[in-house]
């Protein structure tokens, strides 16, 4: 398989993923990413307020809604289309479209948010290159994505507790770790991407938000609904099923850190 084939093969095993795990998503994840969507709005260095904001792999819209919050007018776009469709009648209009072929004219939007959908591309640079297409000249490209050398411990617990009942890491997610987390989550390597992407005036900083993962419940909710996790949990007899959430509860201390890391990047088209 060439790397064209493969690059596309990853990223409709990763569309499908996302698409099986939009309901399991909204009850888990969501609360998780949704603190991390507000600090990464937060991180603006230009006020929001009445721009039209892309939302870049807009999932279950919690970046949408905290463009909302801040005044602006975004616009979803997404691959899986049972992402978008998640409480349709009450957020913004949403598309289904591929984050590196986008259907918006140059300079369509004051801004693009990007909240961890970079770190999906198999070629981050060629989605920052649309983000700056679509965004008006001077206009604002915020992404965030997960540090390859941190982590929150969670995520390690409760997947050695998911092994434990027969848990294997999917092909897709494996390669997706390998060859495109480990280059978006470096702060050199995304900001050169932006740089190969004709952004000018980068900026990549590493942020603590508070997300209240000192909650185990929250935790384990979190890591047992990701894409890479759900299909396997949904297919457990419910008898096992809870037994796997006991057990992942146990594992996890009463000190977890209630922060998660996360890499910001700034930048502006010229």
């Amino acid at each position: 398989m060439d790397d064209r084939a493969s690059d596309q093969h990853l990223v409709t095993a990763i569309r499908h993923a996302y698409e099986d795990g939009a309901d399991g998503w909204a009850s888990g994840p969501t609360p998780v990413y949704r603190r991390l969507a507000e600090a990464l709005v937060r991180a603006t260095p230009v006020p929001l307020v009445d721009r039209s904001v892309l939302d870049l792999g807009a999932g279950t819209g919690v970046a949408s809604q905290a463009l909302l919050d801040v005044g602006a007018h975004p616009v979803g776009v997404d691959l899986a289309e049972s992402m978008l469709r998640h409480r349709q009648s009450q957020r913004p209009p949403g598309v289904v479209a591929d984050a590196q072929l986008l259907p918006f004219a140059g300079g369509a939007f004051d801004a693009v948010v990007a909240a961890f959908s970079l770190n999906h591309l198999p070629d981050p640079a060629a989605g920052l290159a649309e983000c700056r297409r679509v965004v008006r000249a001077d206009g604002v490209v915020l992404a965030s994505t997960f540090p390859a050398d941190a982590d929150h411990p969670a995520k390690s617990i409760v997947e050695s507790v998911l092994v434990a009942f027969g848990y294997h890491r999917p092909d897709w997610y494996r390669t997706f770790k390998d060859r495109i987390a480990a280059r978006t989550g470096d702060a050199r390597q995304l900001g050169q991407a932006a740089d190969r992407a004709g952004l000018v005036d980068t900026e990549v900083v590493r942020e603590e938000v508070e997300a209240g993962l000192d909650r185990p419940e929250l935790a384990v909710a979190w890591r047992l609904n990701m894409p890479h996790t759900i299909a396997f949990v949904a297919g457990l007899d419910p008898e096992v099923r809870a037994r796997l959430r006991t057990r992942a509860l146990a594992a996890l201390s009463d000190d977890l850190p209630s922060t998660v890391p996360m890499l910001v990047l700034r930048a502006r088209a010229a």
